[in-house]
């Protein structure tokens, strides 16, 4: 009797193709193992190829009209993601940067010495851990900690139950309206009917803006023309004055036509917003918060573990941060020498190459000398290093004095300290900040407004905007994507996966060796045709004298898992036994019809079982049309004439031998369950004599269940030590070297694994992989520049050259109101008014006092380079010096 036919009989040449190609993509793999990457041609074809794919250029017919229009989206970005890529990335930029950075040795100079070893820094680690984490257990274990916990609680509480009530009194009808609600309408009274048209509402929602908006587009262009008349100078227009004045005039402009009825319930819902916290939260009751926080601190630096876990962690620290130092006085000398090294070097300029190209080919330049100002002016101010280590020395009398913090001169330092950080970091330096922040915004608005980078993003927002939402831009459930990617796409892609190659399997023990090669599992077949699952829940509460009682059964049944193997390669090698047979063949492999089912029926285990969870019923396994055909072997005819016999003998047994299997399996796995579970109770009884470090309820199971498998695990290595089973990819990986099967898959892996290793540097031919033809209309990119652009000018604010010991703190010095831009926000977030702006910007426009360095403009518009080491007499920092640590110069 013929064998019932499979889903998809095997279709040699189609399937030569496709194992060709999963080995392809293996030595791909084994390429980027390797360090190689595909080179821009490479992408191109590969991405063409993937372009003119059968789904994505012509999509199924099964899909909805939706679910093409996503097609096409995808298509689409596929193509703005290779135009984009390729163009950036012209002279292979991306690839070469990877392979430069796999061999930066640091030049001929020596490195910084490591301050520590692997494994010292690795206890020093371990010993850091420990402290935090007693440190932290101390805190949650403290009563004054808990006490604060628990009244934050309630005091959240109380916020709640205030909302609901307000909103409870809002939705509640008042007693005059509850009383009309029985009373019918006035007889022959008619109302219009109001107009619900679509244009109707947006008329009268613009309308509404527009009566409330702060200003007009006129308004914008009035004040934009009176700034620029009131900015001029002789030498034109003043950039920083005409656009103060505009900021001032559309925000007086604002206040003005905003309602006067609108302020004042902003204002009204400010004052309420504030008295309300003020009631709840009290000075008093924010006073005795944190003198209870304090005693807290008081109370934990008393335990005997907390001293202990405190010294380390500060010497550790102390230790470290002197290894940093001596780090830094080696770091010059270091990192010049580190340019000497060709490829740190090269892999720096395709990096920032890169950069400039996606920033819309606009140069970095200014962006690292607004850093490399900061870095010097902040070297040398020895103002800001002592705050540092005033800050230090005040942190450790904290954690290490018991009663310190509780002490005024504690409160009076630290406001000190927070008075001088204020001035230093947020008012000295301001000026670097604002042009360093300039700069970036600056880099920012170019990657936007990049031509390239602006079409991908469109076409990524076309996509997801056609995923999840309507014509209209609203967020929408399309039930019928979900149709066109459970019906349509999923199953094209187990169809599309198609034939599968598997490694060779080896197995070895003192009795026998065995090797099957050239599996390869067709997806079609291999998928069930049909898949059952069935529930039935019973439950019962009982009382008094009838019990409760929970039961639950389940049916699991698959079938229709097909096989149609051809030229399948083995080895077998009988060393002990009777009858010694060493046989190399091919075979054929077929089982279709119903091919491999299975049904399995569980319910709950009962009391009365030998099961603690869930027991097996029945488990039934049919392979009845499975059919092998030797086409290779010593006993060929042998096997054909004991073949009938042998398959009425075997298969049967197969089957029965599988269930027990199954059966066995399920049955392991509940005593495993069963034994993480005695395993938790024994944890949480142990526990009750130590509730403070009692686990709970969720690591005490999986703290069991790692116990319960590493046992498991140690039994099945005991069990299995004189057994070898390997599967290997390639000859390389195999225990049986010198055995090579006819056809094998390994052999042709290892070729694939040959060739990925082969090319120059970083290239490999082995990414050549699809067949459509290059890109012909990719743009050329185009010379990096410095482009013109407005920046924060001024220095370092406050005295200059200042003596170690002194201090700057409010000898600042008023400067030009005008100054404009970014550095005005900041100074109004900071609350220091528009008048009080502290920076050392000149008249001119220009920056540090009026100093311009070569080919500077006004307005920060950079011609050529900066000319080196000419300090103006102003005193102020020179902008335009390199810092040898970022730039690598002397």
């Amino acid at each position: 009797m013929a064998s019932a036919a499979v889903n998809r009989p095997t279709n040699v040449k189609q399937k030569e193709a496709d194992v060709n190609q999963k080995l392809q993509l293996y030595g791909i793999y084994s390429a980027f193992a390797n360090g190689k990457v595909p080179s821009n041609k490479q992408i191109d074809i590969a991405l063409n190829s993937a372009i003119a794919s059968r789904p994505l250029a012509n999509p199924s017919n099964k899909l909805s009209p939706e679910g093409r229009h996503l097609v096409a989206d995808l298509r689409d970005v596929i193509e703005q993601a290779k135009v984009l890529l390729l163009t950036k990335n012209e002279g292979n930029l991306i690839q070469d940067f990877l392979w430069q950075t796999r061999f930066v040795s640091g030049g001929g100079t020596a490195l910084p010495g490591a301050p520590v070893d692997k494994a010292t820094a690795q206890q020093h680690g371990n010993q850091a851990l420990d402290g935090l984490r007693t440190l932290g257990t101390l805190m949650i274990s403290n009563g004054q900690f808990r006490k604060l916990l628990s009244d934050a609680t309630i005091l959240l509480r109380d916020i709640a139950g205030d909302a609901a009530q307000n909103a409870a009194n809002r939705v509640n009808p008042s007693q005059e309206q509850l009383s009309q609600i029985d009373q019918a309408a006035e007889d022959n009274t008619w109302h219009d009917v109001p107009d619900l048209s679509r244009d109707n509402l947006r008329n009268q929602a613009k309308s509404q803006f527009n009566q409330n908006k702060p200003f007009s587009q006129g308004d914008v262009k009035n004040i934009a023309d009176n700034a620029a008349n009131q900015g001029q100078t002789q030498d034109g227009v003043d950039p920083n004055y005409a656009a103060s004045s505009g900021a001032d005039q559309l925000r007086n402009q604002a206040s003005s036509n905003v309602p006067d009825e609108h302020k004042d319930r902003a204002k009204e819902f400010r004052d309420r917003t504030k008295d309300y916290a003020s009631k709840k939260l009290p000075k008093e009751r924010r006073d005795q918060s944190i003198f209870r926080m304090k005693k807290m601190i008081v109370e934990i630096q008393g335990h005997q573990d907390y001293q202990q876990a405190i010294e380390t962690i500060l010497n550790l620290a102390e230790q470290y941060g002197g290894h940093g130092k001596n780090l830094s006085q080696q770091g010059a000398s270091t990192v010049k020498g580190a340019h000497g090294d060709t490829a740190l070097t090269t892999a720096e300029t395709d990096l920032r190459t890169l950069l400039e190209r996606f920033a819309n080919y606009t140069s970095a330049d200014d962006l690292i000398e607004s850093l490399n100002t900061v870095y010097r002016d902040a070297d040398k101010d020895p103002e800001l290093k002592n705050w540092f280590k005033s800050i230090d020395g005040y942190v450790r009398k904290c954690l290490k004095e018991q009663g310190f913090i509780m002490q005024d001169s504690a409160t009076e330092e630290w406001n000190q300290l927070y008075d001088q950080g204020h001035y230093l970091l947020r008012e000295r330096y301001r000026d670097h900040t604002n042009r360093v922040l300039d700069e970036f915004k600056f880099l920012g608005t170019q990657f936007d407004e990049d031509p390239l980078n602006k079409k991908f993003a469109a076409s990524m927002q076309k996509l997801f905007q056609e995923l999840g939402n309507d014509e209209n831009g609203k967020p929408v459930f399309k039930k019928h994507l979900v149709k066109d990617l459970s019906q349509v796409i999923v199953p094209g892609i187990f169809e599309s996966v198609r034939y599968v190659p598997v490694p060779r399997i080896e197995y070895s023990d003192p009795m026998i060796d065995a090797i099957v090669e050239n599996l390869v599992i067709e997806s079609d077949n291999l998928a069930p045709n049909s898949f059952e699952f069935g529930s039935d829940n019973y439950f019962r509460w009982g009382r008094k004298t009838v019990t409760s009682k929970n039961k639950n059964k389940v049916m699991v049944s698959v079938s229709g898992v097909q096989m149609d193997l051809k030229d399948v390669s083995y080895y077998i090698h009988r060393k002990q036994g009777f009858p010694s047979i060493k046989d190399t063949g091919i075979m054929d492999i077929h089982m279709g019809g119903t091919g491999f089912s299975f049904k399995i029926a569980m319910e709950t285990a009962d009391k009365s079982d030998g099961q603690h969870f869930f027991k097996i019923n029945t488990v039934n396994v049919d392979m009845k049309s499975l059919n092998i055909k030797l086409k290779q072997s010593k006993h060929k005819l042998l096997f054909n004439i004991f073949k009938p016999l042998l398959f009425g003998v075997v298969k049967p047994a197969i089957t029965k031998v599988l269930e027990k299997l199954i059966k066995d399996q399920v049955h392991q796995l509940d005593a495993r369950a069963y034994a993480v579970h005695q395993e938790a109770e024994r944890v949480a009884r142990a526990a009750k004599n130590d509730p403070q470090n009692a686990p709970n309820i969720y690591s005490r199971y999986v703290d069991a269940a790692k116990t319960v498998l590493t046992k498991n695990k140690e039994k099945a290595e005991a069990v299995s030590a004189d057994k070898k089973t390997n599967v290997a990819m390639t000859q390389h990986d195999s225990i049986f070297k010198d055995i090579k099967l006819p056809g094998g898959i390994s052999t042709k892996a290892t070729e694939y694994k040959n060739l990925a290793a082969k090319g120059d540097k970083w290239e490999s031919p082995v990414f050549e992989i699809g067949s459509a033809p290059e890109s012909t209309n990719l743009p050329k990119a185009t010379p990096v520049t410095r482009k013109p652009h407005n920046v924060s000018g001024g220095g370092v604010r406050g005295p200059q050259n200042i003596q170690p010991g002194q201090s700057t703190l409010g000898q600042a010095e008023p400067a030009n109101s005008n100054s404009a831009g970014f550095s005005n926000q900041v100074n109004e977030a900071f609350g220091s008014g528009a008048n009080q702006d502290y920076s050392l910007n000149n008249k001119s426009g220009g920056m540090n006092g009026g100093y311009q360095p070569r080919g500077y403009q006004t307005g920060g518009v950079p011609q050529g380079d900066y000319t080196q080491g000419n300090v103006p007499q102003t005193g102020h920092t020179t902008l335009g010096v390199n810092n040898p640590v970022l730039s690598g110069m002397s």
